[in-house]
């Protein structure tokens, strides 16, 4: 566990596919979405953050600190990322979604090893399905670059990270990377 790294479940969506107030505390496998992914998390990184910008009594159960998104208006999971980089004071940030309960346990190991050895500011999981982009992990120098890019009317991750340095980290397992979007996916992949 590097003392150097956070992260930062992205957990500010407004949840439309999933038809609830809030996807993160929909219960799978028996217990609330996002505590899979602490779980997930918790013996990869000392500190971990909750991004989120509204229902944020939903996530008082979890002990965790909060990150508010900087802005009132809902602008999607870069400006959470912008935010947390603003805040927080690690070396490195390890994004997260709320909704990928089958993280991999050796996530952050794998994106660091590629990111020291092509000496790049980010790494980003690929699998069969392409760039796994929410699942981000870069380093805070990036923050200048990422504001320039908000500021201009950027707001998708990938079209950001394609302007970066970065690293691609191949895995081939894309289960571990499989969102739960919608109430039918929930159920497909309870079974």
């Amino acid at each position: 566990m590097d003392e150097k790294i956070a992260v930062v479940i992205l957990a500010g969506g407004q949840s439309k596919r999933m038809q609830v107030q809030n996807k993160a505390t929909v219960l799978f496998k028996g217990k609330p979405l996002i505590s899979h992914v602490i779980d997930r998390m918790k013996p990869q990184a000392a500190h971990i953050f909750i991004n989120t910008h509204q229902n944020q009594n939903d996530f008082d159960g979890f002990h965790l600190p909060l990150i508010d998104d900087a802005l009132t208006i809902q602008e999607g999971p870069l400006l959470g990322i912008l935010t947390s980089l603003q805040l927080i004071k690690t070396d490195w940030i390890q994004f997260v979604p709320c909704d990928t309960p089958n993280l991999p346990d050796n996530l952050i190991a794998n994106l660091l090893k590629e990111n020291k050895a092509q000496k790049t500011l980010a790494a980003v999981p690929e699998t069969v399905d392409g760039l796994q982009s929410a699942c981000l992990l870069c380093h805070v120098s990036t923050l200048k670059n990422l504001q320039d890019f908000f500021n201009r009317g950027g707001r998708k991750i990938e079209d950001w990270i394609r302007q970066l340095s970065f690293s691609i980290v191949r895995f081939h397992d894309h289960s571990q990377f499989i969102n739960i979007n919608t109430q039918e996916e929930l159920k497909k992949t309870s079974l």
